[in-house]
């Protein structure tokens, strides 16, 4: 069970930070990392292959796609490392489970009105909220897209120094605290129904 508690420690700390900064910080991912460098100690020869497989083949799409900005960098750490659950059944539990929470959570905001659109707001709102994602610039009459790469476009905005500017955002969905929300009804679910199973895991 070492592996559950320290991903259920990163999850449940990335997860507040996304809800309350939309930040992560790199730290919170330690005891995760922890937890599979022990899972890889104490798993069978011919397991460790399989994993570190499925690691690697997750891991590099999600460098591919933090690289070009269509995901956070917490996001993509925290969708190598949901991978690292040893048995393939307990992934598809896993990943049913943040499939589930992701897909109602998001399926309100657009419901709602609050994700989906694009919004023009005070480069000062902008500044004091970190759940807006940067699409323009929007200063003088003038319009200006940022970087499309959504781990510099803050960065690019935060740079104007025309305090009169606008800028023209989408909201940004809070992915980490979907995958900790399923992290934990995944927990629920071995606790209540394989309790053996959950006892028996590394």
């Amino acid at each position: 069970m070492f592996l559950q508690i320290l991903m259920g420690v990163s999850f449940l700390l990335a997860g507040y930070q996304d809800f309350r900064d939309r930040l992560v910080s790199d730290l919170v991912w330690i005891p995760a990392v922890i937890g599979v460098i022990l899972t890889f100690y104490f798993l069978p020869t011919s397991q460790d292959l399989l994993l570190l497989v499925r690691i690697a083949a997750v891991g590099a799409v999600a460098l591919f796609v933090t690289r070009y900005g269509f995901l956070g960098e917490a996001d993509g750490i925290a969708f190598v490392l949901i991978v690292a659950v040893p048995s393939p059944l307990d992934l598809l539990v896993l990943l049913f489970a943040i499939a589930a929470v992701a897909l109602s959570a998001i399926g309100y905001l657009y419901i709602t009105g609050m994700a989906g659109k694009d919004k023009v707001i005070s480069i000062q709102q902008f500044r004091s909220e970190a759940r807006w994602i940067p699409k323009a610039i929007i200063a003088g009459g003038e319009r200006k897209d940022v970087d499309k790469n959504v781990n510099v476009s803050r960065e690019d905005v935060e740079r104007t120094t025309d305090d009169g500017a606008m800028v023209e955002v989408q909201y940004g969905v809070p992915n980490i605290e979907y995958i900790a929300i399923g992290y934990l009804i995944y927990i629920g679910f071995l606790a209540v129904f394989q309790t053996g199973a959950l006892l028996s895991l590394p």
